[in-house]
């Protein structure tokens, strides 16, 4: 079996929707008929308790079994036990190929791997965006979340040279049209080379929706944009 395609969920701000974005995008996939896991890095845990699973320990997580939620949609929850593991990923050799020997040989079966990052430039981040396909970074509309980007367009160009074949683009969540991004900071924003195009709406469904820990995905006009990053 081939390796899952991998997606890292990124943005060095927090609060910009990851986990959500990260959910929703799995549930999006699953309802397109792959098999997906979703893998929690953040210590945090957002994404863990999303799913309705809980952290686990230091000692479980090392054993990388996914938590299945459905027939096609499972977890590899979060550890509050990351800044450990972190200590001793930085002592090894090569501290990038942690995700790439411990975790994807675990996950073959699985169509999409979908890592959801903390907002930190943390050891397990880079090794995932070393093993990456795809990075979204999530900027919401408004100007303090669009100030983490020349940082990652600068982390992103310096993974390149470990991971030429990673493509990266930008996704705008919470796309709401009174906002407070002024018109010619979206502007700069849709004309980024690495713009997707891609405005995922109203985030007050997206807050009700993470309240009853479910996806947003029963609206059609949230439904397809998920499509389109599943398309992309």
């Amino acid at each position: 079996m081939t390796a899952p395609k991998c997606i890292v969920i990124a943005n060095r701000k927090g609060g910009t929707g990851k986990s959500t974005v990260s959910y929703n995008l799995g549930a999006a996939y699953a309802l397109a008929g792959r098999r997906v896991c979703l893998i929690d890095l953040d210590s945090q845990a957002n994404l863990t308790q999303l799913c309705r699973v809980n952290p686990v320990s230091l000692e479980d997580y090392r054993r990388i079994i996914p938590v299945p939620m459905s027939d096609k949609l499972s977890i590899l929850p979060s550890t509050k036990q990351f800044s450990q593991l972190e200590d001793e990923i930085n002592r090894m050799i090569d501290r990038n190929a942690y995700i790439r020997t411990e975790i994807l040989p675990k996950l073959k079966g699985f169509d999409v791997a979908i890592f959801d990052t903390s907002p930190s430039l943390s050891v397990l981040n880079v090794n995932a965006f070393c093993i990456a396909d795809q990075v979204y970074v999530i900027v919401n509309a408004d100007s303090f979340s669009l100030m983490g980007l020349a940082e990652m367009e600068s982390i992103l160009g310096q993974v390149k040279g470990i991971n030429p074949g990673m493509a990266w683009s930008i996704v705008l969540n919470a796309a709401h049209k009174k906002r407070s991004l002024t018109t010619a900071s979206l502007n700069a924003l849709r004309g980024h080379a690495h713009y997707s195009g891609i405005e995922i709406p109203n985030r007050q469904h997206f807050a009700d929706s993470n309240a009853l820990k479910r996806p947003a995905l029963e609206l059609p006009e949230i439904l397809a944009r998920f499509n389109e990053l599943v398309e992309l």
